[in-house]
């Protein structure tokens, strides 16, 4: 790939499909030239992380260590992508990762990696030897998916049906819908849906919807390309105003809708 990442994905088995959405390998490519960027947009889901190559290097700071939670990210962090890139993780859907962490989700949120040592109880440390002691990748994958099924078994916490149905309802909507219509089409009290986002997502429903809709829009820019024009996403997208669909964008992405419509030309509509 242009961008010398190499990335896998690997589905979880069944008892684990309402809560992760995936297993995933990255590797670099030695392509040689300097180490390109590769942009990891926010969607409102925390993860696992296990670095088995050279330190990581994201937005622009080196960060050492082996195993990290990856909280739910309020704007794109940006990796570097060198030849000693050897990454593997768990991505968990949103508002899901709680059974598994047993902490609150906002307390993990933001744009930094948690070192695994900081929630010890999790034994991140130990699970990542056991990993780099498995070097192949279907060895480490089950190796993940028993440690998940065991902290599912033994510290599973229900999310209730409330957080559930608003997860989906935003979902459904693309995040173009109010916070007061949401409250007002389910059986949930605004005071006690914030409670349940701050817990189980990590960010408020307000927040969440915002992620939802910017990733909307960047849909309709890689599918409409430079033909589209940005004034018809933002109206799709539910934008009025072009003013706020510039902001909420280049909140989320650093960039203005323009300039992440000419990133994606030069990836060539691939990963963006």
């Amino acid at each position: 790939m242009t961008s010398g990442l190499s990335f896998e994905c690997f589905a979880p088995g069944a008892a684990l499909r309402p809560y992760v959405q995936c297993y995933w390998r990255a590797r670099g490519a030695n392509v040689g030239g300097p180490a390109s960027v590769e942009h990891l947009h926010p969607d409102g889901a925390a993860g696992l992380l296990f670095n088995f190559g050279a330190a990581l290097e994201r937005d622009g700071e080196r960060v050492h260590g082996a195993c990290w939670i990856d909280g739910p990210k309020r704007r794109t962090a940006r990796l570097a992508v060198g030849g000693a890139l050897d990454l593997l993780g768990v991505r968990f859907l949103p508002g899901m990762a709680f059974p598994f962490l047993g902490e609150s989700l906002s307390a993990l949120a933001g744009g930094e990696l948690t070192p695994g040592g900081a929630l010890r109880r999790l034994e991140l440390e130990a699970l990542h030897q056991r990993l780099q002691e498995t070097p192949e990748r279907m060895g480490r994958i089950a190796l993940l998916e028993g440690y998940l099924l065991k902290r599912l078994q033994r510290h599973a916490t229900p999310e209730g049906p409330a957080l559930s149905a608003s997860l989906a309802w935003l979902q459904r909507h693309r995040g173009q819908a109010s916070i007061a219509a949401l409250v007002a089409a389910l059986p949930v009290g605004q005071r006690r849906l914030e409670r349940l986002f701050q817990q189980h997502v990590g960010l408020s429903p307000k927040r969440y919807a915002r992620l939802l809709r910017v990733a909307h829009c960047r849909e309709l820019i890689k599918q409409g390309g430079a033909a589209l024009p940005l004034t018809d996403t933002a109206f799709t997208a539910g934008y009025f105003d072009q003013a706020h669909f510039i902001h909420d964008f280049k909140a989320v992405t650093g960039l203005t809708p323009g300039g992440y419509r000419e990133h994606v030309r030069r990836r060539g509509y691939g990963r963006a």
